[in-house]
């Protein structure tokens, strides 16, 4: 499988999930006292390219972080982009996990499997799983992503499809195009379909037809392709004397995210592992992203709000239309992705404003609160001004989401840029290395087109705002006027994403 993965490198961006930021605040909700993320070790199986685990080792210089890959040519890319890096805190090996020895590996407080567990044979996820035992801090948290039953048999009936139109082929490329060839006939044909099975596959052939053909190849194609129960992986979780903790869609815990039928008839079920496993059962869950500790870890399983508000927040979000903070009309917010979340307490909206404001700077509860008082207080909702519990609950609401982001510790930066703008090394690197996607502050992807990237490129501190329009216009891409407002709107972007230095 190896010389598969050689021949097509698999596509990896930041994973906001698999951050220890991410990982540490959950597990300060259940009670696990988690190390700090600016001083950690984190250990990553199937690390790829490093396109996850580069840029946590560049914003987190006093961590330490080692990938291990099987694949020799993705480990070369990875780093080759590390090279010219001041970089002294991260180490991408090719290794074989089942070669891994726990001993010489040592003790690490994060662990993160992401895209590997249900991608390889019974032997490997074995491994896995006593790696991650033996490797965990005493309060060390594990993150593992599977692909899941009962949901993916719906999604593996595509790939039995591509399989069967690619039995012949050979060759990454080859096999890419005959594919695409497949999907598209069956997309065709599935024209006009009513039955609801039919319009999920529909619904499934658009999104691998605009993905990353890494994706596509390594998803559907490649030699194992597991998916399993969620009782089925605790067995196996507990087996290994870990235990499991949460998901990172932290919403998908609690069962008023379902309708109320549903939860009636899951209402007397008492025991919370089979109460997830019936939610995924009537979801037709298909993937999960688990969160484990150790089996000796004593998890506090009502949520401590106390521990909650301790956190500082940040939310990339976009108001669509307009806000009234003097009532409690629902108020729509666009998520970088344009997935729309309502709001309708006042003091929501006004939280929600603050951090569309100022990101990537965050603030704290109490500063967020104060801020939303006073700003609803003036908007004339002073009978909401004071009702903090109904902002926690449905702040919590949001975190849960992650519509809002939690950390442990704050970032100061503002959204500004100098005259003469600077981008982070790492930045300017990646796009000089034509990938498409950079990775933020907080640890998201953001996507470049060819104008954004060459952007990117020039912001090495020597040029003036000025000047960085004038280089932009020799591209001759749109009007001068067009072309500077465009490079002040990538600037304003690149600042909000803590891209400049």
């Amino acid at each position: 499988m190896v010389d598969f993965y050689d021949e097509l490198a698999y596509e990896t961006n930041p994973f906001p999930e698999t951050h220890p930021g991410n990982l540490a605040t959950l597990g300060r909700l259940f009670g696990i006292p988690t190390a700090a993320p600016q001083q950690c070790r984190v250990l990553e199986l199937g690390s790829a390219t490093g396109g996850n685990l580069i840029p946590m080792a560049w914003h987190l210089p006093h961590s330490e972080f080692v990938g291990v890959e099987l694949s020799a040519a993705q480990v070369a890319i990875g780093q080759r982009i590390v090279a010219p890096l001041p970089l002294h805190n991260i180490r991408l090996e090719v290794g074989d996990i089942l070669e891994l020895d726990p001993a010489a590996l040592g003790q690490f407080d994060y662990i993160i499997a992401h895209g590997v567990y249900s991608w390889v044979p019974p032997v490997v996820r074995e491994k896995i799983l006593a790696v991650t035992r033996e490797c965990l801090t005493p309060h060390g948290l594990a993150y593992i992503s599977y692909n899941l039953l009962p949901g993916w048999r719906m999604r593996g009936s595509l790939r039995d499809l591509l399989l069967h139109a690619t039995r012949d082929v050979t060759g990454a490329a080859a096999k890419y195009h005959a594919a695409i060839a497949a999907l598209e006939r069956l997309q065709h044909a599935l024209v006009g379909a009513e039955a609801d099975s039919q319009r999920y596959v529909q619904k499934e052939i658009t999104y691998l037809l605009g993905s990353h053909p890494s994706y596509l190849l390594h998803e559907y194609l490649a030699g194992e392709n597991n998916a399993f129960l969620f009782s089925e992986f605790l067995d196996d979780v507990q087996r290994h004397e870990l235990q499991y903790v949460c998901e990172t869609d932290l919403h998908t815990l609690f069962d008023t995210t379902l309708s109320g039928a549903a939860q009636a008839a899951l209402g007397d079920i008492e025991d919370p592992s089979q109460h997830e496993q019936w939610m995924d059962f009537v979801r037709m869950r298909a993937f999960r992203k688990s969160v484990l500790c150790r089996a000796d870890v004593t998890l506090e399983r009502a949520v401590d709000v106390d521990v909650f508000t301790e956190f500082f927040y940040s939310a990339d979000l976009r108001l669509k239309g307009k806000a009234n903070l003097s009532n409690t009309k629902p108020v729509a917010f666009l998520t970088p992705d344009n997935t729309e979340l309502t709001v309708t307490h006042p003091l929501s909206k006004a939280a929600l404003l603050y951090l569309q404001e100022v990101h990537p700077y965050t603030p704290d509860f109490t500063e967020l609160y104060t801020h939303a008082a006073e700003r609803v207080r003036e908007a004339g909702g002073k009978q909401f001004a004071n009702a903090r519990n109904e902002l926690v609950s449905e702040w919590f609401s949001l975190y849960s989401y992650r519509a809002v982001y939690g950390h442990l510790h704050p970032c100061l930066l503002k959204p500004e840029w100098s005259e003469r703008p600077e981008a982070s090394v790492l930045a300017r690197l990646q796009a000089a290395e034509g990938w498409q996607s950079v990775a933020s502050i907080r640890h998201q992807a953001l996507s470049l087109d060819d104008f954004s990237s060459e952007l990117l490129q020039a912001l090495d501190g020597t040029r003036t705002v000025s000047e960085l329009i004038q280089l932009a216009q020799t591209s001759g891409k749109g009007s001068e006027k067009e072309i500077a407002a465009n490079v002040k709107h990538l600037l304003n972007v690149f600042a909000r994403h803590g891209l400049l230095i």
